[in-house]
Formats: structure tokens, C-alpha cells, sequence
């Protein structure tokens, strides 16, 4: 939902867990005015820890245990970064991520990221903690092949608590008896914070699924034995005795993230930050905590998510106090919390004190739980803002409604640009060789030759970091796009109204994205201007030189190969992202193409002899090669089994979702032969706005066509292809023809 009220001190979330997926969606219901979120976390997709063994096993989806948390944080009106959090600075009032970024500012600090599994002894780096479990979610496909590959494999299981007895059970009903599944405890009783009927029915469960169990074993050290021997792994413990694995999995009591104690926070022995009963740290009043990453001084609890759920409310309401100067609330902790054991596909065990109970009935009421829960984030409600509504005859005049996008989905379409160049009296010189049309203006001063260019947008993520250096690439592309080298930029910066600190940081962070780019490319930046608006936008004007083998547009001729470097769909999946119906996960594919720079491709385009090129950008692949063929007079046949596309986009696309530009682009479609049938997605997919897309390159046929797509390959442009050739008009009866 959107909050119109200037932004005037920053929330700061680290970690996507249990609790501040509840902050999130109370402060999506109800924002507080003022306060701006930002959201930084290690994965997009935040797992439930409750559905984790029913995905082991095979009962749920991975799309039912995850919460999407740049879905959530777009109902939220938070920021959302994903990155891994190296260090904390309570003096600055800063957090450093990884990634070589500036670090982030904040007023009020929270932290969820739960706890690790990893065990500080030698060979630990051999061993497959199951926390962080979206790190653990991530290794999962790979480690379920590598094992249900192997010949009787011995996967050892270290701890003797409920994680790890589920996840043994879990992992038996998913491989069958082929493997050998055993935990090893320290422990002489399995789950020992139970009682004795919940140990009895544990270990009857175990042993029908034939689960060897050896307590009291305190694993100290791992080593890979030789690749000859049977056994991949020796685990040794006290008095010398060894236990082989083929695989080796954690699921111990849990430790905090190491940057909490370099960072300085007064953190308990296992590293876990100490907070009190208002879920504040010890270290800090305006810094707050929950979940496993925290510690519960004069509280103290086992590490269950049961805490986190419950800890969440008191989180939302603790943060948005601290900001309005109310008193905070006190988080009492439960003594004796329902605990429910997933047992296999069809029973359960549920504890509380001396209660327990077993059965069928445990596991459906657990199934609802933890549905009920995930449905809470999963199907929010629509908070958008409701559209005008205008009287009468001035409904006829009004553009459409709906989310508009940014990046270049926000470009003014290309008929109303054209009636617009039409009208005016622009004035030709001879010193300009190269001028509108072209990606790059070109212009001869004598001395030298100048390739100029500018290009903006608003912003259409939430990262001012990575925004600022989508934008720079962007901006450069023109240059690359006519075989410029970039010299020099210029930038017209715009921030939103906010209070004096969060304008500073918002310029500061865009800024310092942009410079990221230029620094890597050799481009100087030597001035510009900024100034307030509605909303962050970005532009660069830049400047660069060249040689006289420009690659124009107009250069075109018969019987070329038409190549193109980068996959297409990032305008679906912008626009998918900015109205939440596209996940973390496929906009991501979006932001790695948009964040590569398209200078490689033409270093390696140049060496081949290539004519003429154009960078993909607001008016898609078809629009963009359709100013090919009109400026040179050529026609081109293309084939779209050999368009590269984002695998998301077509998806994306064929649920409703396009960019605001999409509609406008199509018209070029008009204008073309096409075999396919007109519902096919990927001809659609060719009017796509794309923001930093590609290059689209005319190559002289010849034999080294192959070797340039090696090179662009080699390069780092994994899905480069020729997608078609061109051909004089007098040989077809179109201009324009898709195949496929």
C-alpha cells in the first residue's frame, strides 16, 4: 500500500524470518507515516520451518514452504535488498553487504535471520548444515541427486533433537531403503527437553523406518578419507571411535551469525544476540531482535520457531513505538510450548509438559497450522490505491489506469516520438555524422569525433544501489552500441522528498551504484545537476570517442546474420515485480541481464567486422531491428526458436503480465509476415521493452559467424545466438518475417 506522507527515518530489517515476515505484513496493512522500510536478506524467498521436512519427503512444493519476500515487501512499501550482511556499525548507524556496495544507513535496526547448524571443528567445511535453510533449500536438489545416485549410501545425521530425528524421517520416506540413514547424538536420549513418552514414541518411529541412532557420540573432527576407500568420510569423537558417511548433514542447536559479535553486540555463548523482554538488545536500545538469532535473557527457551511466530506481533508493534514515542510491550515467553513432530506421511507426534498425543489427527492438525500461516503471506490482500474517476466526456481523454512502469517500460512509445520529431524544425548540420535515429549522436568537431547520448528513467527496483548501476549501463550501451569508447558522463539526478538524511542517503546510494560502473569502464564523471521530484529518477548524459567504423544503424546490406547478446523479457518481469505478481526469483533473472554491461560484446563485435548494431531498449527486439531494415532498406527473416528468452517471461506473460509499453510496441507486429500462429508468446515477447537489453548486431555472412558467437559466449554472454539474416526487398515480399 502505497503511503503518500514524506519519508523521515529509516527501519532497517535484517532477515526474512518468522517475525518480520509479520512486521512486514502489519506494517503493509498499516503503514506508519514516516517511517520507510528496507528489507535486506541473504535469499528472496523465505522457507517455513514447519513444512521443511514435509518437502523432504516429498509432500509439499517448494512454492508451499516459501514466502516471497519481494512480494511481501512490495505490500509492504519496503525496500528490499538481497544480499549477506558482513557488518554492523552501531556508531555510524550503518550495515555493510557484501557485493563491494556503500553501506546502508538506518534509524532503528531489527534482526531475523535465524541461526546456522555449521560446527566449528576440523573438516566442518565437509558438512551440510540444514540452517540457514534457505542456504540448505538451495543444496537440496543437488545433494537428493548426488545421493539417491550413489550404490547403499551412508548419510549420517549429527544432532539429537526434533530437527534432526524429522529430517532423518523425511529423508528415508524420499530414498527408500537403498541408504543407510543414522543420527549421531551427544546425548544419551533423543529429544531430552521431552519426557519419556515422547522419547518411547521417537524412538518407536525411528526404528520402523530403520534408523540406526548412536548416542553419545560428540563429533570433533571430520576427514575425507582416500578416494578408493568405501566410506567418503570419517567422523571421530571421544576414545578414538570412527563413523563413516558417505554424506553428512547437521540439524544441532543453533549459533549466530558471526558478524553479531564482530560487530560488537553483547552476544550469549553461542553467538546469538542478547535482547530483553521488550525484544531489545543489550547493545543498543534502537536495535531489536527475535527468532533464533536472538537469545532471551532471564527467558531463556529452546530454539523453535514456535518463539519466532510469537514473537512477531510484539516485534511489529515494539518497532512502530519506538519511532512514536510509545511505550514498548513485553514479549513473555511461553514455558511450555506445543511441540509437533512430523513422524512420517500420515502421523505425528504433539507434546506439551506431560501431554502427548500420537497419530493421524497430529499431523493433519499440524498440515493446517502451518498452512493457515503461509496463507497469511501468500495470498495478500490488494491494498492499491483506488483510481480516478473522472465525469463524464473526460473519461475519453484519460491514459490508462493501472501500474506504469519504470525503467524503459516508462518510455514514451515510438509513434508518438516519431509525430513529435515530425513537427519540429530541427536544423541539420554537415559536422554532424551521425544524429537522431542513431543510438549515439556523432559529431565531427574537426579535431575530433564525439559520440554523444543520454538516456533516463524512474526507478523500477528497489535497491538505489543496483539501480543506480542498471542506469549507467544503460546509458553507456548507446555508446557501446556504435563502437564508442566511453570518456565521460553527466547526471540529472532526482529524489523524492523526504527528510534531509534519507535524500542524502537515497543520492548517495544511487550515486555510488553508478560510479561502480563507470569506475570498472574508464568513464569519468565530470558534473551534472539535482534536483526534488515525486519519485527517484536517474539520467545520464555521456560521452566517449571514436573511430570512423561507426556501426550505424543504416548499415545494413543483404544476406547478413543478425546476432543478438543477451536474452530478452526483462520488461515482463519488471512490471511483474513492480505490481507483486512476479517472485524474487524471476525478477532476478531480470537484474542479472539488466546489470551486465554491454561492453564486451562490442569489443568482440568489432573484431568480427560488424556493419551495423543497435542496443535493445524501450521499443523491444522487433522495434528496434524494424528501425534497422527502414534506415538501411533491407528486410530481415528471424526465428524465434532462436530468440533467446528469459525463462520466466513467457510465463509471466501468458498470466496477463506486460509492461505498460507492451501494448504500444505491438504495432510493429503489424507490419510483419508471421508463420507462427498471432497467440504464440514469444512473438509477443519480440515487442517487450527491455532496460540494458542486448545488442542486435548485423555480422557480413561468413565462417567465423560460429566463432562469434563462441566469443561472445567466452565473454560472458551465455545466450547469444543468431537469430536470423536479412535480405534485399526485391527477394521477399516483406520487410519483416518471423518464423517459428
Amino acid at each position: 500500500m502505497q503511503d503518500e506522507s514524506p519519508y523521515l527515518r529509516d527501519l532497517l530489517l535484517i532477515g526474512g524470518g518468522h517475525a518480520h515476515v509479520q512486521v512486514l505484513k502489519r506494517f503493509g496493512m498499516q503503514p506508519e507515516p514516516g517511517v520507510r522500510l528496507t528489507l535486506i536478506s541473504r535469499e528472496a524467498e523465505s522457507p517455513y520451518t514447519g513444512m521443511l521436512p514435509g518437502f523432504i519427503a516429498g509432500d509439499y512444493r517448494f512454492e508451499d514452504i516459501v514466502i516471497d519476500l519481494l512480494r511481501l515487501s512490495r505490500f509492504a512499501n519496503c525496500r528490499f535488498i538481497e544480499g549477506n550482511v558482513e557488518h554492523v556499525s552501531l556508531e555510524n548507524r550503518t550495515v555493510r553487504v557484501a557485493g563491494g556496495r556503500p553501506a546502508i544507513r538506518f534509524d532503528v535496526l531489527s534482526i531475523n535471520t535465524g541461526g546456522d547448524n555449521w560446527l566449528n571443528i576440523s573438516g566442518g567445511q565437509y558438512i551440510v548444515p540444514v540452517k540457514p535453510i534457505g542456504r540448505f533449500l538451495k543444496q537440496w536438489p543437488s545433494l537428493l541427486s548426488q545421493i539417491s545416485r550413489a550404490i547403499s549410501p551412508r548419510v549420517v545425521i549429527i544432532g539429537g533433537g526434533p530437527g534432526s530425528i524429522e529430517l532423518a524421517i523425511a529423508l528415508r520416506e524420499r530414498i527408500g531403503l537403498a541408504a543407510q540413514v543414522v543420527i549421531v547424538t551427544r546425548s544419551d536420549t533423543l529429544v531430552p527437553e521431552h519426557g519419556d513418552n515422547v522419547h518411547q514414541a521417537v524412538e518407536n518411529a525411528l526404528a520402523r523406518h530403520k534408523i540406526e541412532v548412536i548416542h553419545e557420540f560428540d563429533v570433533l573432527a571430520i576427514t575425507l578419507r582416500s578416494a578408493a576407500d568405501r566410506y567418503q568420510y570419517s567422523l571421530r569423537s571421544n576414545g578414538y571411535e570412527v563413523q563413516p558417511a558417505d554424506f553428512v548433514l547437521s540439524a544441532t542447536g543453533v549459533v549466530g551469525s558471526n558478524w553479531l559479535k564482530t560487530s560488537g553486540f553483547s552476544v550469549d555463548a553461542q553467538g546469538c544476540l542478547k535482547v530483553n523482554r521488550f525484544l531489545q538488545s543489550e547493545s543498543d536500545p534502537d536495535v531489536f531482535g527475535a527468532g533464533d538469532a536472538v537469545a532471551l535473557m532471564d527467558q531463556e527457551r529452546p530454539k523453535s520457531g514456535v518463539y519466532a511466530v510469537r514473537e512477531g506481533p510484539i516485534l511489529a508493534d515494539n518497532l512502530r513505538a519506538k519511532f512514536t514515542g510509545r511505550s514498548l510491550k513485553k514479549f513473555r515467553a511461553q514455558r511450555k510450548a506445543l511441540a509437533l513432530l512430523r513422524t512420517s506421511n500420515s502421523a505425528g507426534i504433539a507434546s506439551r509438559g506431560v501431554i502427548q498425543s500420537t497419530g493421524k489427527s497430529v499431523l493433519h492438525y499440524k498440515d493446517w497450522i502451518d498452512r493457515r500461516f503461509m496463507r497469511k503471506f501468500q495470498d495478500l490482500p490488494d491494498m492499491s490505491p483506488p483510481e480516478p474517476q473522472y465525469k463524464g466526456n473526460l473519461q475519453a481523454y484519460a491514459p490508462p489506469q493501472g501500474m506504469r512502469c519504470g525503467g524503459c517500460g516508462a518510455k514514451l512509445g515510438a509513434d508518438l516520438l516519431q509525430r513529435v520529431l515530425h513537427r519540429l524544425d530541427i536544423h541539420e548540420s554537415a559536422d554532424v555524422e551521425a544524429g537522431i535515429g542513431e543510438d549515439s549522436a556523432v559529431v565531427n568537431f574537426g579535431t575530433s569525433r564525439v559520440a554523444m547520448s543520454c538516456d533516463g528513467f524512474r526507478a523500477m527496483i528497489d535497491d538505489p544501489w543496483r539501480f543506480g548501476r542498471i542506469a549507467a549501463h544503460h546509458a553507456l550501451s548507446d555508446l557501446y552500441a556504435v563502437f564508442s569508447r566511453p570518456t565521460s558522463a553527466l547526471a540529472f539526478i532526482t529524489v523524492p522528498l523526504m527528510s534531509s538524511s534519507l535524500m542524502e542517503e537515497d543520492l548517495y546510494q544511487v550515486m555510488s551504484g553508478a560510479l561502480s560502473v563507470f569506475n570498472e569502464c574508464g568513464v569519468q564523471l565530470v558534473g551534472g545537476h539535482t534536483a526534488e521530484g515525486s519519485e527517484l529518477t536517474v539520467g545520464f548524459s555521456v560521452f566517449g570517442s571514436t573511430s570512423f567504423n561507426v556501426a550505424e544503424k543504416r548499415n545494413l546490406v543483404p544476406n547478413a546474420a543478425l546476432v543478438i547478446t543477451k536474452p530478452i523479457g526483462t520488461g515482463t518481469l519488471l512490471a511483474g515485480g513492480m505490481d507483486g505478481r512476479c517472485g524474487a526469483t524471476e525478477v532476478q533473472q531480470a537484474l542479472d541481464v539488466m546489470d551486465q554491461s554491454n561492453a564486451h560484446a562490442s569489443e568482440v563485435l568489432q573484431e568480427f567486422g560488424v556493419i551495423a548494431c543497435t542496443d535493445i531498449t524501450g521499443f523491444g527486439l522487433g522495434g528496434h531491428l524494424a528501425e534497422m531494415l527502414r534506415a538501411s532498406d533491407v528486410g530481415a527473416q528471424i526465428d524465434l526458436n532462436h530468440v533467446p528468452i528469459l525463462p520466466a517471461a513467457e510465463a509471466a506473460l501468458g498470466r496477463g503480465i506486460q509492461s505498460s509499453l507492451q501494448t504500444n510496441n505491438e504495432q510493429v507486429l503489424d507490419d510483419c509476415d508471421y508463420s507462427c500462429s498471432s497467440l504464440d508468446l514469444r512473438l509477443r515477447l519480440l515487442a517487450d521493452p527491455q532496460t540494458n537489453g542486448g545488442l542486435l548486431a548485423g555480422l557480413v555472412s561468413g565462417d567465423d559467424e560460429l566463432e562469434c558467437i563462441d566469443r561472445l559466449k567466452q565473454a560472458g554472454y551465455a545466450e547469444a545466438s543468431i537469430i536470423g539474416r536479412t535480405h534485399s526487398l526485391e527477394s521477399q515480399s516483406s520487410q519483416f518475417i518471423i518464423t517459428g
